[in-house]
């Protein structure tokens, strides 16, 4: 875990935060560059909603540094977009890639660390997020497109397959910590 308090940082030099991003990634953090776009019917709409969202961004559960300007939006077939570049230091990879899954960037460029390596709990954790995002997605589709009883018993069979992945997580970290006492 990485521990960053905001507060110390609010008026750092950009050599005094390099310096800092690159001890924290040395302890697990993940420093990135995202791309964010949006579009809408006014230019304020636009901008603003990059705006709202940069804020919301920032207090994401695992984010612990997020800087982004938006872009001068460009007008096309009467609509607006624009974009953002964000720093973004995140505790570790798998929150950067809760961010990503969860808000779509255009691009990503990891900076720090050059190197991953994982233990097998963190790869099964990454694994296991990607498999709950894909099954939000299913059910917020499905929602939207199946008859309410359909829905109900595809309801029903998701939280059945979640417990029972749930309960293999947890036989899969007592059989990996037995196997690391040996």
């Amino acid at each position: 875990m990485v521990y960053f308090n905001k507060k110390d940082y609010s008026h750092a030099t950009e050599r005094d935060l390099d310096d800092l991003f690159k001890e924290a990634s040395k302890r697990g953090a993940v420093l990135a560059i995202m791309h964010f776009d949006a579009h809408g019917r006014s230019a304020d709409f636009a901008k603003n909603f990059l705006v709202d969202f940069l804020s919301r961004l920032s207090k994401e559960s695992g984010v612990l540094y997020c800087k982004g300007e938006v872009e001068s939006e460009l007008e096309r077939d009467g609509v607006f977009s624009t974009c953002s570049e964000v720093k973004i230091l995140v505790e570790r990879l798998s929150v950067l890639f809760d961010v990503a899954m969860r808000y779509g960037p255009i691009a990503v460029e990891i900076i720090e660390p050059t190197e991953f390596k994982l233990d097998v709990q963190e790869t099964q954790d990454l694994i296991l997020d990607a498999s709950r995002m894909s099954m939000d997605y299913s059910k917020y589709i499905l929602d939207r497109a199946i008859k309410p009883e359909e829905a109900q018993f595809l309801q029903e069979k998701m939280t059945r397959r979640a417990e029972f992945g749930k309960q293999l997580s947890e036989k899969g970290k007592s059989t990996t910590e037995n196997k690391d006492k040996k």
